[in-house]
């Protein structure tokens, strides 16, 4: 997204970023675990994407064509799991937000686009229709931002930038950035197609590592 046709097709090494081996992708916030799922795991996915479809559509394209048998959301966790577990590719990984007091499964995020030559990534996360409106989404991505720009050997993944896009009629989704404080870089007219919906305005956000507070969780105050 945003780039020069070039880019992609004529890629430079540039910072030639490496990922830190193994990566830690397990997350605890005050309320939530942030990580991978498991196999076992994918029958209560499965349930939790059925019951919640129509609310996550259109801003959630895949909730129409995929996870519509549970061997579906079995492929999907098992692809996660490899991706996991070998150099990371541009598709990046997702990952499962859970409720730690109850061990729910309440949504998702994750990365892609990941760029080694400017050692950045986008970013993305939805949350369950029934617990929509109680900061999950703000949480888990404000800690997974922390984890992606802190230094590697501070634990972190050591990336420099995180992007974040969505449509300017995704009203609920534009929040999460705006309430970390994160600049918006983007604003795009009618350059963003949503399946079922029909082409909208892009925004986009984004943070460089010294402008992030990795202890606060949130942009610091001179990036707002």
């Amino acid at each position: 997204m945003t780039r020069c046709h070039s880019e992609p097709h004529r890629p430079d090494q540039g910072l030639a970023w490496k990922e830190p081996d193994p990566i830690d992708f397990r997350i605890e916030t005050p309320r939530l675990v942030v990580r991978l799922c498991e196999l076992e795991e994918a029958k209560e996915v499965f349930d939790v994407i059925n019951s919640c479809r129509d609310a996550l559509l259109p801003w959630m394209p895949w909730a129409k064509t995929e996870h519509h048998e549970l061997s579906s959301t079995t492929e999907y966790i098992a692809k996660q799991l490899n991706r996991s577990r070998k150099p990371l590719t541009p598709d990046g990984v997702g990952l499962a937000i859970f409720d730690k007091a109850t061990g729910d499964f309440v949504g998702g995020t994750g990365f892609h686009d990941l760029r080694r030559d400017t050692a950045s990534v986008e970013i993305g996360y939805w949350v369950r229709a029934d617990r929509q409106r109680q900061g999950i989404c703000t949480e888990a991505v404000a800690h997974w931002i922390s984890r992606l720009l802190t230094p590697q050997d501070s634990g972190g993944v050591g990336l420099r930038r995180v992007r974040i896009y969505c449509s300017a009629e995704n009203v609920a989704s534009s929040r999460v950035p705006q309430k970390l404080g994160l600049r918006q870089e983007v604003h795009q007219r009618q350059d963003y197609f949503v399946p079922d919906h029909g082409v909208t305005d892009r925004l986009g956000w984004g943070v460089m590592a010294d402008e992030w507070d990795t202890r606060e969780h949130r942009a610091q105050q001179s990036s707002a």
